[in-house]
């Protein structure tokens, strides 16, 4: 009886395998198609999520319809439940559309309400209709979560780049230092 060949053992501290686009889960890696429910958590910023965004749209805009909404604007039972129902129900624009896509920017703002509807709406309706979650604090209902796949996309660290002096009298006195400054230009 011969051993079962394991596949070559990584390196510590690279197991599981990261992509440069974020960690996935090997079951449905954010490529694939049809595209599953699935939460885009990026830690305090959309930049990521936005090149994510961009280029599924451009590799499935073909086959999928994409709409965006931004629940820091409409995000109570009132203006979401409305406009939401009425994008699950209608019907694609294009007979070769295969899958509607939302995706839900900044959906850790919407209402505990507007929570409880989209998790029956991914129960019952969500056959053609797909919801992405963009997320910068981990504030969805637990069951959302548990009907999604969560994608944790890699932060964007930027270190800014001071031109001149930085008078550290702003902490002390801000209101000082505007006057100042102001005097100064006049």
């Amino acid at each position: 009886m011969s051993a079962i060949p394991f596949p070559p053992q990584s390196p510590v501290g690279s197991f599981p395998p990261q992509s440069p686009v974020g960690s996935f889960p090997p079951q449905s890696p954010v490529g694939s198609f049809p595209p599953p429910h699935r939460i885009l958590y990026e830690c305090l910023n959309d930049r990521e999520t936005k090149t994510l965004w961009d280029a599924y749209k451009t590799k499935y805009g073909d086959q999928c319809e994409f709409e965006e909404v931004d629940a820091a604007v409409s995000n109570s039972i009132d203006d979401f439940a409305k406009w939401f129902a009425q994008w699950i129900a209608f019907a694609p624009a294009q007979r070769s559309t295969r899958v509607r896509i939302l995706l839900i920017w900044h959906a850790h703002f919407l209402s505990l309400a507007c929570q409880q509807m989209l998790r029956r709406s991914l129960e019952q309706r969500s056959f053609r209709c797909r919801v992405w979650f963009h997320i910068e604090e981990a504030l969805l209902q637990s069951a959302i979560v548990s009907r999604c796949i969560v994608t944790t996309l890699p932060r964007y660290v930027h270190y800014p780049k001071i031109d001149g002096v930085l008078d550290p009298a702003l902490w002390d006195d801000p209101r000082a230092l505007e006057m100042e400054l102001e005097r100064r230009n006049k």
